[in-house]
């Protein structure tokens, strides 16, 4: 604890007496990280930092105090702070407002989303494009949409399609898919997006992608296939799971979990019994508590790691999905 006072005052002291804004912004950073990683009881301790950087004059320090605003304070709290700055003078302010809020997804945040979408900045708008998604709400479609012609926005726009589910994207995702030098991560999440919403010709790029093990989008493949459930998915995914020389076995592993077919249940069991590495090992730990079944989390439950950060990993993973009713 003292270690983490003497951390967090010398990160304010840097902001009081460092002219350097590249330092500054770092110290800011700092901050965050720190709250971010201290245990919850803990991070009240934090909350008088919020309201000095966003008194701060550079733009940067004040959108740090944003996401500790968003880490260590009640949602509530945290709300109206985010709502008023949606009207920032410096875009990059408000968007920062605007992904902080939506990624709290509060049913009361629907007003405060709705006026964004009328923000002149695309970023802007298209964070509070994800939050509407986040309240199962159409609104930010058309935003979405555009976002998908945007190069940085392109990846993240396909993923809220997605969520999203709707139908009126399918056009859209094809023409962004089958443009021409979309980078193969951005093709193979456009192509994750088309699978969620029916369209075989995304599932058919997913198994294409899982197959080629030289490709660097091919964990991503690996784990789409089992995030939207693909027709035929389970053989291939048990396939790599049982190749002890497959990299995207952990992958598979958690991919599996995600295709959510019981018939995954006792191969995930025996990875957990075998003499595969303790990182393995979660992998199939976390594969077994996203398929949800009662006997799934007892091998879990069962299971003994040699390693002491492993074994304190798998205790968080039995806390994060906890036991079913």
């Amino acid at each position: 604890m003292s270690d983490l006072r003497a951390n967090r005052d010398l990160a304010l002291m840097t902001l009081e007496r460092e002219v350097r804004a590249d330092i500054r912004a770092e110290a800011a950073d700092a901050l965050c990280e720190l709250a971010f990683d201290a245990p919850k009881e803990l991070r009240g301790e934090f909350e008088p930092a919020v309201v000095r950087l966003l008194a701060d004059k550079q733009d940067e320090v004040r959108c740090a105090g944003l996401a500790l605003a968003s880490e260590v304070l009640t949602p509530d709290e945290a709300k109206e702070i985010l709502v008023r700055h949606l009207t920032d003078r410096v875009a990059r302010v408000r968007v920062e407002a605007a992904g902080r809020l939506a990624d709290l997804a509060l049913p009361d945040t629907r007003g405060a989303l709705a006026a964004a979408l009328q923000d002149p900045e695309l970023t802007v708008r298209f964070e509070a494009a994800r939050g509407m998604v986040a309240l199962e709400h159409t609104a930010g479609l058309e935003v979405l949409l555009d976002a998908l012609e945007d190069t940085d926005l392109r990846f993240r726009a396909a993923s809220a399609l997605a969520q999203l589910g709707n139908k009126e994207a399918i056009p859209a995702l094809k023409r962004a898919f089958s443009s021409w030098f979309v980078p193969a991560f951005d093709k193979t999440q456009l192509a994750g997006a088309l699978a969620v919403l029916g369209e075989a010709e995304g599932i058919a790029h997913l198994f294409k992608r899982a197959g080629r093990k030289w490709t660097m989008d091919r964990p991503m493949a690996v784990e789409l296939l089992g995030a939207v459930k693909a027709p035929g998915a389970l053989p291939r995914l048990l396939e790599i799971l049982k190749d002890a020389a497959d990299p995207a076995r952990g992958t598979a592993a958690r991919s599996l979990g995600r295709l959510g077919d019981p018939a995954a249940e006792a191969p995930l069991g025996e990875l957990l019994a075998s003499s595969a590495s303790d990182d393995l090992k979660l992998d199939g730990a976390e594969g077994l508590l996203l398929l949800g079944t009662a006997s799934a989390r007892a091998r879990v439950e069962s299971l003994k790691l040699q390693d002491q950060e492993a074994a304190e990993e798998l205790a968080g993973l039995l806390v994060d999905y906890g036991a079913r009713p």
